[in-house]
């Protein structure tokens, strides 16, 4: 008899696992976990951090007071990475794939379903896959529900070149980039941008007329207006000549 019990309990549990089996994680409930987990978004901006030189390996510069110096706060550029709308069904892992660090949320973690980290602005690109997974209180738990990837830009140090005065709306003089570059890269970018953009900016100069031209070229040009003026002076001339002749031999006879 005790063994047909055994035997009675051992079928129930069974059955009941198997049914638990079946029922757990869905076609329903994935899709309610897909629609969730898509919407969950990452973004970053850029922030200044002040850090006690007791924070950081660096040291202050040398020409500052020993008051300066026992009192130095350095300012660093950090990126501040969040990740949004977590909900209580999902948890997410961010993975640093350039340290291969983790960071992992739960919706505990969030203050209401936001949260965020920082990572220091470095001279590379970073690239962040966030994968997002079923939490505890689903019956597809630990299942991965989707991931997306979140790339951070590199700092540009060649940004303060004296080659990008003039020409700082150029992308390779931005202070970040989103994409790897060299010094030869950038070098020839930058002269490419100036021969093609500055000098077809610069106003074109107005021709200068010739101010004058020469004499003899002149009179060979213009020979008929020379000639007629020349002979309308001469005309003047001797008409006046003749006038003034003429009052003096009057004059002259009128005195006799």
């Amino acid at each position: 008899m005790k063994k047909i019990n055994y035997i009675i309990i051992f079928l129930g549990l069974f059955m009941l696992w198997t049914c638990n089996v079946h029922a757990a994680c869905d076609a329903t409930e994935v899709n309610t976990l897909n629609r969730l987990a898509t919407n969950v978004k990452a973004s970053y901006e850029i922030i200044i951090k002040e850090v006690p030189k007791e924070e950081t390996t660096d040291n202050p510069p040398d020409n500052i007071t020993k008051e300066e110096y026992e009192n130095y706060v350095f300012k660093y550029k950090y990126f501040r990475i969040y990740i949004n709308n977590i909900v209580e069904e999902l948890y997410v892992v961010v993975t640093n794939e350039s340290t291969d660090e983790e960071f992992i949320f739960t919706y505990d973690d969030t203050d209401n379903g936001s949260v965020y980290f920082e990572e220091l602005v470095g001279t590379k690109l970073v690239n962040y896959t966030i994968e997002i997974y079923a939490s505890s209180v689903t019956n597809c738990q630990d299942e991965e529900i989707y991931s997306f990837n979140l790339t951070t830009p590199m700092h540009n140090a060649f940004s303060r070149s004296m080659l990008c005065e003039g020409i700082e709306e150029f992308y390779m003089c931005h202070e970040y980039l989103s994409v790897p570059v060299d010094f030869s890269t950038f070098l020839d970018d930058v002269q490419k941008y100036r021969e093609t953009h500055l000098n077809s900016e610069e106003p074109l100069e107005e021709p200068i007329e010739e101010e004058s031209e020469g004499f003899l070229d002149f009179i060979f040009s213009h020979w008929i207006v020379v000639l007629v003026i020349s002979l309308i002076v001469i005309g003047s001339g001797v008409l006046i000549t003749f006038i003034v002749i003429k009052k003096r031999r009057s004059r002259f006879i009128w005195e006799r």
